[in-house]
């Protein structure tokens, strides 16, 4: 893998490794099947389901690829110039124009749900078809610009979650797309990302606040030095990287040497992945 990791998933046993570049890697083999950087990406039944956002060229797809065949690169950067409009990611099982930008992306099991700017919230199977769609947040007056756009989706059971940058949350029902109820944190923030354990929710603000938020109630909140990478709940509190900082959000923090990318557990102990790729445990000292 040439570029910096992005993100990992388990698919079957494998990793399979997204790179900065929107490179995959899986048993060793790296291919690009879209020449531009993967936004936003999820495990689903039929495999990875991610988005592909070229900016200079104001374009967008988003495509279904099997991890049950290979993955093989798509066009190059000049050959996309002159097919914007027709070309699509490689070896996809399907894959569609996007003509907004995705905000936010997650899958379980056969569902895929996935907001658009400016478009709605939607929910479609593995298969591509469509099971519901919503409108997005009402803009409220005096609010920030783009404080209502969503920041993040997560299921829990049988519910969707949706949160906005300015900390407005919808819960969904996941099988009709009924609104069960929309909710307001009365906190100032600009969400950057949320992450999710049962009903436990972390929230990470661009200004590097988070807090912890349980059941519609705050129940931590902390002022880190800069945004959460990372973060997954251990059993007995959040484990959290931040720019070169190790964090326990009720406890201690660590400086690490290199930037963290992502926590993963390996036989049983939390390790960080690194932008130079290497795996270091959480909460040691750096040599």
């Amino acid at each position: 893998m040439d570029s910096a990791p992005w993100k990992i998933f388990q698919h079957n046993g494998s990793d399979v490794i997204i790179d900065v570049d929107g490179g995959i890697t899986i048993n060793g083999n790296t291919a690009k099947p879209f020449p531009s950087e993967i936004s936003h990406a999820a495990i689903c039944d039929q495999g990875l389901v991610a988005t592909w956002v070229e900016h200079e060229l104001r374009l967008a797809r988003m495509a279904l690829l099997s991890l049950e065949d290979d993955v093989k690169d798509g066009i190059s950067k000049a050959e996309l110039r002159l097919n914007r409009n027709k070309a699509m990611v490689e070896n996809s099982t399907w894959c569609h124009i996007v003509d907004a930008e995705p905000l936010a992306l997650t899958a379980n099991e056969d569902k895929i749900i996935f907001a658009l700017w400016t478009r709605g919230i939607y929910c479609i199977d593995s298969s591509d078809n469509e099971i519901w769609r919503l409108p997005l947040f009402e803009l409220e007056t005096k609010s920030p610009p783009r404080s209502n756009d969503v920041t993040a989706i997560h299921i829990v059971d049988e519910e969707v979650f949706v949160w906005t940058r300015g900390g407005k949350y919808r819960i969904i029902c996941l099988e009709t797309g009924e609104i069960l109820d929309e909710k307001t944190l009365e906190i100032e923030c600009d969400l950057e990302n949320v992450f999710n354990h049962n009903s436990k929710f972390l929230l990470s603000s661009k200004d590097g606040w988070a807090w912890e938020v349980e059941n519609g109630e705050i129940r931590v909140a902390r002022k880190l030095r800069g945004t959460i990478q990372d973060a997954v709940f251990d059993g007995d509190d959040w484990r959290i990287i931040s720019w070169r900082n190790d964090i326990i959000l009720r406890g201690e923090s660590l400086t690490r040497k290199e930037l963290g990318v992502q926590l993963i557990e390996k036989e049983n102990k939390w390790m960080v992945l690194d932008n130079q790729g290497e795996f270091t445990p959480h909460m040691e000292l750096s040599e």
